[in-house]
């Protein structure tokens, strides 16, 4: 048998290359029982006989192919669509993290899938130099705050298409899982290729599409129930037709009755994407994604104020249409057109009688401003303890959010040996219901960005948006990176950016009794600085990566209440910076383990608000999360741990300052009972925790919840 071996053998020596014609590094070439990986020029040379031979490289789609006697191969891998280390937000073109020099985290379809929970903040909340804050439980608002970042500062897309207001507000809260495939987190500015909003992070969302081969719809229902009334529904079915078109459906509905009174919230939502393939080259998409919602709104239930008449209405509606042209081989063109819709009403009648409450707080010195710590409720004070009162008087308020933005924009990608050049134009019309009255702005950006490999070793980005704005003008935006590779699959990277952040709509044209809004507003600016290493471990069973930042806030935009009417002025300063950790170790086949950690110094170093060289608000120093996951072959299991330090905050009531730390507690279960059966588990909270995340706004204690999932 070897000498028939030896006979039939023939020494093999090839290159492996990305869609780029860059060597691809650490690739594994698997051909019968002989293995052999490419080194730092992607290149490689074993003897083996006539086989089918398959490559696989983390970031790239596992390729197969014919070895034989031609004694050389050149071989072109793609990126891997679903892939956790390859991106498409950082440069506008598919690309490995490495290579974008980006901090940045990746969800896909499989992780939404093992934690089973229909909220995408919650998500959110594992990634490294995020924060997350809500106000109370199911339905409070909720913001992200991004490595010292206000929470306007941060852009989310669905799709291509904003999902912010102008001027970087979002509520969270009201995303769900339901009809998304992918969510890529990119930390740090991106406003070189998105413009204002996108001044501390990126996020965005990603649909599930259908297949065009498969003319067999598939399909899927799920229901839960569990603690506080909660039930959650979904249904979907995509397929395809002709192998020209697809089409992926999505419908939800969650509903809780909630822990306290007028706690209740629903919110039901419809996702529709539908492709065409007018050729091999040229493709169509449209994208349809609505929520309707409905709140209660008790108030600061934890200080025993409840409020059993305010709710929130709110309606949101997005459209997204692109056409990707292909025609030549090194040339790809998109044409792209979004629409965003937001209607958000607030109402309370004022109804009910004055509530008078007694705190007990402590003080403890510090500087520049002492601390105040809730103790808890009561009217006699312990040692080192005093009573403050508060009465809190009902009155009758309401708002209307009311904002669409409209968006047109040309994207082309031209790739070439080493890298890819992303160029494009992008229109939108912000518009929206300010003071009674209808409001509008416009921004044109022309953006450009380089990707390049010097050598096979070192690879840049560089690239700047000019925007120019009916309101503030024109400004400019550059980002810049450049990463490392060691021999010992370890990339250091290096970057600076400028992320801007355009006023609302509100702070622009306000016109009220005792405020009004400036049109000179400028937008506010962050300068941005990272260092990080990437590094795989143990034949790639541990991934680290490590990340020094520094940003400077300045520019920002604070009221002004020195005149009458009072306004907005670009009067504050602050900074920011810390580390960020994360590492994943694969531990065996079916059991890994993930962690990350956040350390982050803040201060404010210009202000008329009376807080000048305090930390920022909602920021905590320390922050980080572990988690562990099962996924034997039918079963899979998630235990999952959140550590939030002790941070600033405001609670307008006894003028409390200091939010204590917290730790939360998940657990998430699923048995894949038939091929088409799936029961699943899971239970939030499940150390019973009692925390608040915004000051007075109590969250919600341990709730535990089962269903079940149908596919076919």
């Amino acid at each position: 048998m070897t000498t028939l071996f030896l006979f039939l053998a023939f020494n093999v020596r090839g290159i492996i290359l990305d869609p780029a014609n860059r060597p691809v590094e650490g690739a594994k070439i698997a051909c019968g029982s002989e293995t052999t990986l490419t080194d730092s020029r992607g290149q490689f040379e074993f003897q083996t006989a006539p086989c089918t031979a398959t490559v696989t490289r983390d970031g790239f789609a596992t390729k197969t192919l014919r070895l034989d006697d031609t004694q050389q191969a050149s071989i072109v891998l793609s990126l891997a669509p679903t892939s956790d280390r390859v991106v498409v937000t950082a440069t506008g073109a598919p690309v490995t993290t490495e290579e974008a020099g980006v901090s940045a985290s990746v969800f896909t379809a499989r992780d939404f899938a093992v934690r089973n929970n229909p909220s995408l903040q919650d998500y959110l909340r594992d990634v490294p130099g995020l924060n997350i804050v809500q106000t109370g439980r199911n339905g409070g608002v909720t913001s992200l705050f991004a490595r010292g970042g206000d929470s306007s500062s941060t852009l989310v897309l669905l799709d291509g298409v904003p999902l912010t207001e102008p001027g970087g507000a979002i509520d969270l809260v009201h995303l769900t899982t339901a009809g998304i495939d992918r969510m890529e987190v990119i930390r740090g500015p991106e406003s070189a290729l998105f413009g204002a909003e996108a001044a501390s992070s990126v996020v965005q969302i990603f649909t599930h599409q259908g297949d065009p081969e498969s003319n067999r719809p598939h399909g899927a229902v799920a229901y839960e129930r569990g603690s506080f009334s909660t039930d959650h529904w979904t249904a979907s079915i995509d397929g395809g037709l002709a192998q020209r078109l697809d089409y992926a459906f999505t419908a939800d509905q969650f509903r809780t009755t909630g822990e306290f009174p007028n706690d209740a919230y629903r919110i039901t939502s419809g996702t529709a994407n539908l492709g065409y393939r007018f050729s091999d080259k040229i493709t169509a998409r449209a994208i349809f994604r609505e929520y309707d919602s409905y709140t209660g709104v008790p108030g600061q239930v934890f200080y025993g104020l409840t409020d059993p008449y305010a709710t929130e209405t709110a309606r949101d509606s997005t459209i997204g249409i692109h056409v990707d042209d292909a025609r030549t081989s090194r040339f790809v063109e998109r044409f792209s057109f979004g629409y965003h819709r937001l209607a958000d009403n607030f109402q309370d009648p004022g109804l009910g009688d004055p509530q008078t409450i007694d705190g007990l707080v402590r003080t403890v010195p510090a500087n520049p401003v002492p601390y105040v710590y809730f103790v808890g409720l009561g009217s006699v004070a312990t040692p080192a303890t005093s009573v403050q009162s508060y009465t809190n008087y009902p009155f009758a308020s309401e708002g209307l959010t009311l904002t669409d933005r409209t968006n047109a924009e040309y994207q082309g990608t031209l790739t070439h040996t080493g890298g890819a050049l992303v160029f494009g134009y992008q229109f939108e019309r912000q518009a929206g219901v300010v003071s009674a009255g209808d409001v509008a702005r416009y921004d044109n950006g022309i953006f450009l960005q380089e990707q390049y490999a010097l050598t096979p070793r070192i690879f840049v980005t560089g690239g700047a948006r000019f925007e120019q704005s009916s309101t503030f003008g024109s400004k400019f935006a550059p980002r810049g990176s450049v990463t490392f590779r060691l021999p010992t699959e370890t990339f250091v990277r290096f970057s600076a950016a400028r992320g801007i952040t355009e006023p609302s709509l509100l702070e622009n044209y306000a016109r009220e009794s005792f405020f009004v809004g400036n049109p000179s507003l400028r937008p506010e600016k962050t300068n941005s600085y990272e260092l990080g290493v990437y590094r795989e471990w143990f034949h790639r069973r541990l991934r680290t990566d490590v990340a020094l930042f520094r940003n400077t806030f300045t520019d920002l935009i604070e009221f002004d209440f020195t005149n009458f009417p009072g306004t907005w002025l670009n009067v504050n300063r602050s900074w920011a910076h810390g580390g960020e950790a994360t590492a994943t170790y694969r531990i065996a086949k079916s059991i890994s383990a993930r962690a990350a950690y956040t350390r982050l110094y803040t201060r404010i170093t210009q202000s008329t608000a009376g807080d000048l060289g305090q930390e920022l608000l909602r920021q905590p120093r320390n922050s980080g999360s572990v988690s562990l996951e099962l996924t034997p072959r039918r079963f899979a299991l998630i235990v999952g741990a959140r550590i939030v330090g002790e941070r600033r905050d405001s609670d307008f009531v006894f003028g409390v300052n200091r939010n204590l730390g917290y730790e939360y507690v998940y657990i998430s279960g699923s048995w894949q009972m038939t091929s088409h059966v799936s029961p699943y588990i899971r239970i939030e909270n499940a150390a019973d925790e009692l925390y608040q995340e915004a000051l007075g706004y109590s969250s919600l204690s341990r709730t535990a919840l089962g269903g079940v999932k149908l596919t076919w």
